[in-house]
């Protein structure tokens, strides 16, 4: 499990993407930064930030995000963890172009580079480590990975929709195409690390599989701003329970806060 703890932060900060010029989901120079526990275990904390900077592939203009995460406390004297994942998205409709990702768990080394050709249908997949394995996979037009995924839900607008309200992607993971579905629950006051907050609560839906307790085991509390961060994740696995907090928020180095909720 310990070494599932930050693939599933990035799993959970999944899907926020598709519309409109520099699309502003995509802020240039986001910095967001959360701590992790297991139970009662300090276990990790992983930063998000984007670049400053566009750049281009190709024809497309894209603009570079950026996930670090690391063990801490405990787990990190007898496990230590280091991963990262990038994604050049296309800064109008936030499809993946090229993504990266650098596992290093224990004595546990992976690496894996990713080239979205979904104008052709397929995204090549190659992993140089150990045995060397190039690959390809089907997939519509639409696809996306986590990181692009996490933009996705940030760019609906979740906060103008009723409770039932939902939204659906198709998301690359570990070489398997999975359907996850953002559920709208209902607008609550949330307690964060600079006080009371306005958020929206809304829950992931995932496909069965044997990590989570139950299909709507992820629990989301999203900022009710035009930001529309995740402050707050709470999933219910089947060892127990893994909370994600959102500790510190900046914008091209300025510290953002967030809206209080009213009394």
């Amino acid at each position: 499990m310990k070494n599932q703890t930050l693939v599933i932060f990035l799993f959970l900060c999944t899907f926020w993407s598709l519309f409109a010029q520099e699309n502003k989901a995509l802020i240039a120079g986001e910095n967001l930064q959360y701590r992790i526990h297991l139970g009662f275990i300090n276990a990790a904390e992983a930063t998000i930030k984007s670049s400053p900077e566009i750049s281009t592939i190709g024809h497309q203009t894209v603009r570079k995000v950026e996930i670090e995460g690391k063990t801490t406390g405990v787990l990190e004297l007898f496990s230590p963890l280091r991963d990262y994942w990038s994604a050049q998205l296309d800064t109008e409709s936030l499809f993946p172009l090229k993504t990266e990702m650098r596992k290093r768990e224990g004595r546990y080394r992976k690496q894996e580079t990713v080239l979205y050709q979904m104008d052709k249908g397929f995204a090549k997949i190659t992993s140089p480590q150990n045995k060397p394995v190039t690959s390809t996979i089907s997939g519509s037009k639409d696809l996306l990975d986590l990181i692009s995924a996490y933009y996705f839900l940030r760019s609906k607008p979740v906060s103008d929709k009723k409770p039932g309200s939902r939204w659906s992607a198709q998301v690359l993971v570990d070489s398997k195409i999975y359907e996850l579905v953002l559920v709208v629950r209902a607008k609550e006051t949330i307690e964060t690390e600079s006080g009371k907050r306005a958020s929206i609560k809304t829950n992931i839906l995932l496909p069965k599989n044997n990590l989570f307790k139950e299909e709507d085991a992820i629990r989301l509390w999203i900022s009710d701003d035009a930001y529309q961060v995740p402050l707050k994740v709470q999933v219910n696995l089947k060892i127990g329970f893994l909370t994600i907090d959102l500790i510190d928020y900046t914008i091209l180095g300025k510290k953002i806060y967030f809206p209080k909720a009213s009394l």
